[in-house]
């Protein structure tokens, strides 16, 4: 043994991807008002100090908090783009934050992990954006047009199933 000490955090990397796709959200939030944008980028703050301390609960409720400001947005009328948007940026700013918590437990802050964290980070974000496009598509070019909230119902129920495959 060396006798080094495995530092179980996350990298700083981390603290960036997960930081751009939360103020993406709050941004995205920004559009239905000051009050979503205000909540969505708490959240993303809690999430951040969540993936610093390397703290599974924390992210988790940072995530939601951003989710709900998105949410906050969608009831005050903002464009369909931006909520679906905002939506898929705060799912993947939750999800590689409990990526980044997860590999810094594994591998600890000093191992190389930006690589994995971008991979991980882009497939989540193509994943989202194309699930979005679909559903803003549908949504109009469908037969009759849905107010916002139906959308945003929707968006609830695939980011349920998300988060319930994802444990």
């Amino acid at each position: 043994m060396s006798g080094t000490e495995i530092t179980r955090r996350p990298g700083r990397h981390s603290l960036v991807v997960s930081g751009v796709a939360g103020a993406t959200a709050a941004a995205m939030a920004l559009t239905g008002g000051g009050t979503g944008a205000a909540v969505a980028a708490l959240g993303t703050v809690a999430l951040l100090a969540g993936v610093h301390r390397a703290n599974h609960r924390a992210v988790d409720a940072g995530g939601l908090v951003a989710f709900l400001g998105v949410a906050a947005a969608a009831l005050s009328e903002a464009p369909a783009a931006a909520v679906l948007f905002g939506t898929v940026t705060s799912v993947v700013a939750w999800d590689t934050g409990t990526n980044a918590v997860s590999l810094g437990r594994q591998l600890g802050a000093e191992a190389d992990t930006v690589r994995a964290e971008n991979l991980h980070a882009m497939v989540g974000a193509v994943v989202g954006l194309l699930t979005a496009v679909f559903g803003l598509v549908l949504f109009e070019i469908g037969p009759t047009r849905q107010p916002v909230t139906t959308l945003f119902v929707l968006l609830i129920a695939a980011t349920l199933l998300v988060v319930a495959l994802n444990r």
